[in-house]
């Protein structure tokens, strides 16, 4: 069975009334991370990021929250010093919860208009671990927390971009996946899933500001991930999406066959799509994109997770 509906709400109320106030709104921080459907984090991390992050010496701490505070003083003792992480070579190593539990609490404060770091450097260097563990959609999240909280006037800038970029291509991001879905059916595809996904704020900024390149240079501003649910089935999407439109060879990359060494899997092709259109396709399966949200390790424990709740 699943955990029970209000678990976490409960965990919280094991803690003293002071500190009831902040950690509502941890909470309510946990419920708009989770509205991004595929990043899934173990619940004991959660329970972590739910833990207040000092307690007096001898205060109380609940028998069931001992190993949950464990991690969260691991947490703040490595907060400070990121790049030490970078030294593990495993993506699946244990020190990888330690690694998104530290994410999930920058977010945080970023979120609630909060510095907890000394230095905008510091958070940074914090994206190096992100990626160097596969934490792809939290890497991208804190990029653009990063980025809004320290240079807001460029942040609004450049959101305006994208969503008005984005309103300008809506029609052909219809078309194309019209065309898509309908061809994929016919090439005897079963079991897939089209999304369009957008360029993170500060992705497009790097290359617009830093990189001297026009909003029309940007291929991948927004794009197309396509999931099946075996590595077959993506090699038929790749070819179905090579007959649909001219390729770029020099920007075909196939990570499935040559995984990154953080453990992602995926096919990415560019496209000249409908109206000359260079858009960039992501093909991967369904569990190589969990990998790719939450991470190798975490995705292993969350399965782990599951299972252990649907047999208990």
């Amino acid at each position: 069975m699943a955990l029970p509906k209000r678990y976490f709400e409960d965990y919280i109320a094991l803690f003293p009334a002071e500190f009831q106030p902040f950690l509502t709104a941890k909470l309510a921080c946990k419920k708009i991370l989770e509205a991004e459907k595929r990043l899934k984090i173990p619940p004991r991390i959660w329970l972590a990021f739910l833990t207040p992050p000092a307690l007096e010496a001898g205060a109380y701490v609940p028998v069931k929250c001992k190993r949950i505070w464990h991690l969260k003083t691991a947490m703040l003792k490595a907060l400070p010093h990121p790049k030490e992480f970078l030294a593990v070579r495993d993506p699946l190593h244990s020190s990888s919860e330690c690694v998104t539990l530290s994410l999930l609490e920058t977010l945080y404060d970023l979120h609630e208009n909060k510095v907890l770091l000394p230095e905008e450097k510091r958070y940074r260097e914090w994206l190096d671990v992100a990626n160097h563990f596969g934490l792809w959609k939290l890497r991208y999240m804190l990029e653009d927390a990063i980025f809004k909280t320290f240079d807001p006037e460029n942040f609004a800038l450049f959101e305006s971009v994208v969503q008005k970029q984005m309103f300008i291509d809506q029609h052909l991001i219809l078309s194309i996946r019209g065309i898509l879905e309908d061809a994929l059916s016919k090439a005897g595809i079963k079991d897939f899933s089209i999304e369009n996904r957008v360029k993170n704020i500060y992705g497009v900024y790097s290359k617009v500001a830093l990189k001297n390149k026009s909003i029309n240079d940007i291929y991948d501003i927004h794009g197309f991930r396509i999931l099946t649910s075996s590595e077959k089935d993506c090699r038929k999407a790749v070819e179905v999406l090579h007959k649909l439109w001219r390729h770029f060879p020099e920007r075909y990359k196939d990570y499935i066959a040559e995984p990154k060494e953080n453990g992602y899997r995926s096919v990415h092709t560019v496209l000249s799509c409908l109206e000359g259109k260079l858009i960039e396709f992501q093909v991967r399966t369904y569990e190589m994109d969990q990998i790719a949200a939450s991470g190798p390790a975490n995705h292993a424990e969350y399965k782990k997770t599951a299972k252990a709740t649907v047999s208990s």
